[in-house]
């Protein structure tokens, strides 16, 4: 394991401690990877992964960690209008999210313009936000090209 990797894994090690979850070592390989692939991944695809390292994963504790990462907010769990849930690591700053209806690819981007406009429509309705969400549904340059969109 590379210095980037061991300080990936104390980091994990660090959080559990600080949340009082039972750092499990297949619990820190969930972590791990996830945090590594640095994208939005779903339980089978992480699952997929994992078994590479370590075949004795079972798709169950990628389920379970994953619940247990949520529940202590070190990952988000998000609804692109698919049947299954993608995870992101928590750490990352904010962002939003494009969404290419054709080959499933989520993008993330920053738009001051766009938090600026949200916080002035918050301001002038007397709302005091605590958080959002902003996805964009169509299709990437790839499969625009493709589908001659």
């Amino acid at each position: 394991m590379g210095s980037e990797g061991k300080q990936s894994a104390e980091r994990i090690r660090s959080l559990f401690r600080e949340r009082g979850i039972a750092c499990t070592a297949q619990r820190e390989l969930v972590a791990r990877t996830l945090i590594e692939l640095g994208r939005h991944v779903g339980a089978n695809e992480l699952h997929r992964k994992l078994a590479r390292k370590n075949p004795r994963v079972a798709l169950a504790t990628v389920y379970r960690t994953l619940q247990l990462l949520k529940d202590h907010g070190l990952i988000a769990e998000r609804h692109f209008g698919e049947r299954w849930r993608r995870y992101e690591n928590v750490s990352s700053a904010h962002h939003d999210h494009l969404v290419c209806l054709g080959c499933g690819a989520v993008i993330e981007f920053q738009e001051p313009l766009i938090e600026e406009l949200q916080d002035r429509a918050a301001r002038r309705h007397g709302f005091k936000a605590e958080r959002h969400r902003l996805e964009l549904y169509g299709y990437c340059r790839q499969c625009s090209r493709e589908g001659g969109r």
